[in-house]
């Protein structure tokens, strides 16, 4: 595979949102890679204006994020990329569901996979917060750490068996000045983690989740507007995030004052296994 550096084009928000994800996962797995040994798992890579990210413990990140039309001609490279890996690999496009991404996908076989909501807001238009009884916000202290990794992976539903290697790479996300994090306990009892990434002027909400036992009971809203709150304290001009189209996540981001300003078909290639 033939290395490029990406050309630089006037993005739209859901554009810029996707580009923003991508450095997000970037800035993960090249944290994961620099300081675990993981003896080569790990590969991060630029080509035709796209970035493709394989890590084969953990299947959620092979993802191929790209930003234009550009992909639709270089499929057979990439799934060179991804051919021997058991996850394969989900195509995140920003014009993913017609036109000539979705047509040359169609015809190398790969199957649709989920539809994403790209999101976005300024905050100088950002809306009221509003209050949330009962439901208190703080910092994990470095003595929670752990916790809250346990939270973030019992929030998203990951195997247990798979928490000791995931915290163990994910506990050095901590030393990383581009994060924040935030533990939002209901009636005290520790309920759900967010998190937010701020790259220069731009805020993403990057990770929010609930443990199923808490859930529809306002910790998700709760932290979505502490973190809308914290980026505007920040400095930050905007910020981005995306979901599934018509999920509970996109709901409620939509009530929280954002603005969908695409939904995208994304396209997944091959793999025998789930992350």
């Amino acid at each position: 595979m033939i290395l490029e550096e990406p050309v630089v084009i006037e993005t739209s928000p859901a554009i810029h949102a996707l580009q923003s994800f991508a450095a997000y996962d970037c800035l993960r797995l090249g944290t994961y890679r620099d300081r675990e040994p993981q003896t080569g798992k790990i590969r991060i890579e630029k080509a035709f204006d796209a970035t493709l990210l394989r890590f084969e413990d953990v299947g959620f990140f092979n993802r191929v994020y790209a930003p234009n039309d550009t992909i639709s001609r270089h499929l057979d490279e990439v799934e060179r990329f991804y051919r021997d890996s058991r996850f394969g690999c989900e195509l995140v496009a920003a014009c993913g569901d017609q036109g000539p991404v979705a047509n040359a996908c169609l015809e190398r076989g790969w199957q649709r996979s989920h539809s994403y909501a790209w999101m976005h807001i300024k905050t100088a238009v950002q809306s009221p917060c509003g209050e949330y009884p009962g439901i208190s916000i703080r910092e994990p202290r470095i003595e929670e750490r752990t916790a809250f990794l346990e939270f973030y992976l019992r929030g998203f539903e990951a195997p247990p068996a798979n928490f000791p290697a995931a915290i163990r790479n994910m506990r050095h996300l901590f030393e990383l000045p581009q994060l924040h994090f935030m533990i939002a306990s209901r009636e005290g009892v520790d309920a759900a983690i967010g998190m937010l990434c701020v790259f220069g002027d731009t805020a993403m909400l990057a990770a929010g989740a609930t443990v199923p036992e808490q859930r529809r009971h306002g910790c998700h809203h709760a932290l979505l507007a502490a973190r809308l709150r914290l980026a505007q304290a920040l400095g930050c001009t905007e910020i981005v995030s995306y979901a599934y189209a018509g999920g509970q996540s996109h709901l409620d981001m939509v009530s929280m004052g954002l603005r969908t300003v695409s939904v995208t078909q994304s396209w997944r290639f091959g793999g025998t296994a789930h992350s």
